[in-house]
């Protein structure tokens, strides 16, 4: 049986020996398999569809693949089924409070769910088609969970209904993020689903020991409920002013056969530079990133999606000293410049449960991915003299066995200017992590990373420490041209739901690594810690946002820091 549904098929005219069988198949995990004997007698069947809680299923994979069976049927008609944020038919939900608050919810409205939908009523069933609609659904941050199953088969047509679970929206944010060198509180009116439409508007202060902001964001990745993905941001601050503006038809599925957008963005902030647990430098960094772009897929099969885009990007950094510019500050860089791009995406895909995220199904890629970009712009464009500008890009799952998975990833980052040395950033990161499923709620994983810089701003050098790798150290320890960080984590993820709003996670945790490689900077020492977390996952609000609070003890160069290290914030995955 499908980890996503119960189904229980009534067979009409069908004899009592064949309903046997074909249920029987059912419970022991083939359902696609009774379906498609059932279907080869031409026969209607009716499902009765219940989503499943991920929690109940003793098992880290999720069968997705109900639709195969069905592929080049007819799609009769599509059901909407709109769930509110708390299920009546839930003992543990089914309480006057919980009520009130469906009452108060808007529920998502259909057409909001409607336009994102990659099929249509009258085409042909392709089971990849249905199954990474269900994946763009699920993405959606308003949405708790999303499913597209069949409802009822008849010969060669198919009704399918399409399941959503609505997020509780409306939520008044205080934040509060705790790190070795910087303390971060705030509040916020945020709406992720305004009104039901899908549209996002969040406004909201934030105070930190560098800045204050003030922040307004509308953003809807299916704007006007069309394949227009929008973004809006303007940020009010101590030391500058910030905006963004996107506007984009991106490539919604593999099958997308064409693209274009367009970037304006205008950021500023101060950059504190710190270094063995001290400011060392700061500076007001401006950047300034406007992109726009075109793009065509020029291969679609059932196996991987090729695509071509052409693009204009201008990229500018400049940089102010301020009161606390204790050191020279970086010099001004610029690029503009015409490019094109490569993407190979492999179209394979797993469903899991407990890898990063607490009790939830994870759409997860089992293939590989490649970009690469270049870029060539000549000072008749505005540059100091001629730039080269790449960008390189490899992910691969390798999904070794059921229980064991393994991710590789390359990634550069370079600008090359013809005129200049100085002036010639770039970042080469490679990174392999190991997954071992042990069971449904425990797990190991190790995680190996290496870096390498070459002509780095401050703001851009290579840090161990805090949040950046090494748990038990302060923000930026270590800083240089060269690091490698290495983590090995023993993670649980109970079922415990508390008050059925939040899932509960823990860690226990290793980490070892060094950044090296400035000419001004003492020999660095290796570091290493050790530690335990706790994570938090709510199922009803911001879904897919984990909270780490993570206690850990320096092992190794621990003079003149404190003996543990207390880090509190929010990611996206455990």
């Amino acid at each position: 049986m499908s980890l996503f549904f119960k189904v229980q098929p009534l067979f009409k005219w069908a004899s009592q020996l064949r309903f046997g069988l074909c249920l029987l198949m059912c419970v022991c995990g083939g359902a696609h398999q009774a379906l498609a004997q059932v279907l080869a007698a031409d026969q209607c069947v009716s499902f009765n569809v219940d989503p499943l809680d991920i929690a109940h299923k003793k098992t880290s994979r999720v069968d997705a693949s109900v639709f195969e069976p069905l592929q080049g049927k007819t799609i009769r008609q599509i059901r909407f089924e709109r769930m509110s944020i708390f299920d009546p038919n839930n003992p543990n939900e089914n309480n006057k409070a919980y009520l009130l608050l469906n009452k108060l919810h808007i529920t998502t409205r259909t057409k909001v769910i409607e336009s994102q939908l990659l099929f249509k009523v009258g085409e042909k069933i392709d089971h990849k088609t249905m199954e990474e609609t269900g994946r763009n659904l699920r993405k959606r941050k308003y949405l708790t969970n999303a499913y597209v199953l069949p409802e009822r088969v008849c010969g060669d047509q198919v009704d399918v209904v399409v399941i959503t679970q609505d997020a509780w929206a409306i939520e008044p944010q205080v934040t509060f993020s705790r790190q070795s060198s910087n303390n971060q509180t705030g509040f916020a009116l945020s709406d992720a689903n305004l009104f039901g439409t899908g549209n996002s508007f969040t406004v909201g202060y934030n105070e930190n020991k560098l800045r204050n902001t003030v922040s307004y964001e509308f953003s809807n990745p299916y704007f006007l409920n069309r394949q227009i993905a929008f973004r809006t941001l303007y940020q009010d601050t101590s030391d500058g002013r910030n905006t963004v503006l996107s506007i984009a038809h991106p490539f919604n599925s593999l099958d997308s056969t064409w693209a274009t957008g367009l970037q304006i963005s205008d950021l500023s902030q101060v950059e504190e530079i710190r270094s063995r647990d001290q400011v060392i430098n700061s500076y007001r960094h401006q950047a300034i990133d406007n992109e726009i772009y075109i793009g065509k897929a020029t291969s679609i099969n059932s196996t991987a999606t090729q695509r071509w885009l052409l693009g204009f990007t201008q990229e500018e950094d400049s940089y102010y000293e301020n009161n606390e510019s204790l050191q020279a500050i970086p010099s001004q860089d610029k690029a503009i410049y015409p490019w094109i791009e490569y993407q190979y995406l492999q179209n394979k895909y797993g469903v899991f449960k407990n890898l990063n995220q607490i009790q939830r199904p994870e759409d997860v890629s089992l293939g590989q991915t490649f970009s690469v970009r270049i870029g060539m712009g000549g000072k008749s464009l505005g540059n100091a003299d001629d730039v080269l500008r790449y960008l390189v890009s490899y992910d691969a799952m390798v999904d070794l066995s059921d229980r064991h998975l393994l991710e590789l990833s390359v990634d550069l980052d370079g600008r090359q200017h013809f005129g200049t040395d100085e002036l010639d950033p770039s970042i080469l990161t490679s990174a392999v992590a190991y997954h071992y499923l042990q069971d449904e709620k425990n797990r190991w994983y190790a995680r190996a990373e290496m870096s390498l810089g070459d002509s780095l701003p401050q703001h851009k050098q290579l840090t161990v420490g805090d949040i950046t790798g090494l748990r038990g150290y302060p923000t930026d320890y270590l800083r240089g041209d060269r690091r490698y960080v290495f983590t090995l984590e023993r993670r649980y993820f109970s079922d415990v739901h508390i008050f059925n709003l939040l899932r509960l996670g823990g860690v226990v945790f290793f980490d070892v690594g060094k950044a090296w490689g400035l000419p001004n900077e003492p020999q660095p020492p290796l570091l290493s810690d050790v530690g335990i977390g706790l994570r938090l996952s709510s199922t009803k609000v911001r879904i897919g946002n984990v909270i780490h609070v993570d206690l850990a003890i320096p092992t190794s160069a621990r003079q003149g820091i404190g003996k543990y290290q207390l880090t509190i914030g929010a990611y996206q995955k455990f």
